[in-house]
C-alpha cells in the first residue's frame, strides 16, 4: 500500500486513513505531497491522481482516490489482518452511524462555509453533536460499536 498523503500532515482525511492503516497493521508507505495551499503538486502525482486531490492510496497497483473509499478496500482487501467490521448483527447500527458521521459533517460545513446565517448553522452542528454524543452514550463503550474499535471510529476520527 502507498499513501499519498500531505506533507504538513494535518489534512484529517489522510489522517483517518493512515489511522486505520495502522490499527489494522497493514504495511504501508508514505508519499508526502504539497496541499494546493503550500505548492504546486508533482508531475508523477497528478499523473496517479488528476484531480490532485488526497489522500489517495495505491494498493496493488489501483488507485483509490476518496477517504472512504480507500478505508473500505483497506478493510476488504486485508481480510487476514485485524478486521474493523462491525460486530455481527449491528450492520445496520453501523450504517445509522455512518450517516450520523455524514450529517455532522454537513452541518460543520454549513457552519463554516455558508453565507446564510451563522447562529442559525452554528445551533444545528451543536444540535447533530448532541447526537453524536448520545450515540456514544448508548453504546456501552469507548467506541460506536461497544468495547471495540470498528470502521465506525475510523470514519469519525
Amino acid at each position: 500500500v502507498t499513501l499519498y498523503r500531505d506533507s504538513a500532515s494535518w489534512c484529517p482525511y489522510c489522517q483517518k486513513v493512515w489511522t486505520m492503516l495502522e490499527e489494522k497493521r497493514i504495511p504501508y508507505r508514505i508519499e508526502k505531497v504539497n496541499m494546493r495551499c503550500y505548492g504546486e503538486k508533482p508531475a508523477s502525482f497528478m499523473r496517479v491522481q488528476p484531480s490532485g486531490n488526497i489522500p489517495v492510496a495505491v494498493i496493488d497497483g489501483q488507485v483509490y482516490g476518496q477517504s472512504n473509499d480507500i478505508m473500505y478496500a483497506l478493510e476488504q482487501l486485508f481480510p487476514d489482518h485485524k478486521s474493523l467490521a462491525a460486530p455481527k448483527g449491528q450492520e445496520m447500527k453501523a450504517q445509522e452511524l455512518l450517516r450520523l458521521e455524514r450529517q455532522i459533517f454537513s452541518a460543520w460545513m454549513y457552519w463554516l462555509t455558508s453565507n446564510g446565517d451563522p447562529q442559525r448553522f452554528q445551533q444545528n452542528f451543536e444540535m447533530v453533536l448532541q447526537d453524536v454524543e448520545s450515540a456514544l452514550a448508548e453504546s456501552g463503550g469507548p467506541f460506536f460499536m461497544g468495547k471495540s474499535v470498528t470502521i465506525v471510529d475510523m470514519m469519525f476520527a
